[in-house]
């Protein structure tokens, strides 16, 4: 890995979902999550393909275990691009953390949040790997900050 970048893996299921595994790294910080996810991913790309990136809803995508009601009972992943200032550097925001199988066993649980900035062009290349990644034409997708 460089100085800052946030790596994607696939694991595809037969019933149109998948497991993502994320790693993420920003100088000596570093994490890695994984969460199973839907369609939802290809919505993702698009907007990371969108210019200029919304300041309001930018490109997100986030998993884990929800509860029962639709609402996130634990984050596992959660990775959003949006932009940073108005010279067209972009922050890569990703919510990283391990599985905890019961609220008794929270104190356990490790997550980290890591962050760099990147620009439109990387996301662009990055957008175009993790759609060959979710079409198992590749596999890894890499997205790489960006000296600030």
């Amino acid at each position: 890995m460089s100085a800052a970048e946030l790596h994607i893996v696939y694991e595809a299921d037969e019933d149109r979902t998948g497991k993502i595994i994320a790693t993420a790294r920003a100088g000596v910080f570093a994490a890695r999550g994984e969460a199973w996810f839907g369609c939802d991913l290809n919505a993702f790309v698009k907007g990371l393909r969108s210019y200029p990136l919304s300041w309001d809803k930018p490109p997100m995508i986030e998993g884990g275990y929800f509860d029962g009601q639709g609402g996130l009972a634990q984050c596992l992943v959660r990775i959003v691009i949006r932009p940073y200032d108005f010279r067209g550097h972009l922050l890569v925001h990703a919510d990283l953390a391990t599985l905890v199988q019961s609220t008794a066993d929270a104190d356990v649980q490790n997550s980290a949040s890591i962050r760099f900035l990147t620009e439109y062009a990387l996301v662009e290349r990055f957008a175009t790997e993790l759609a060959q990644v979710l079409n198992g034409k590749r596999e890894a997708a890499i997205l790489i900050g960006t000296m600030s």
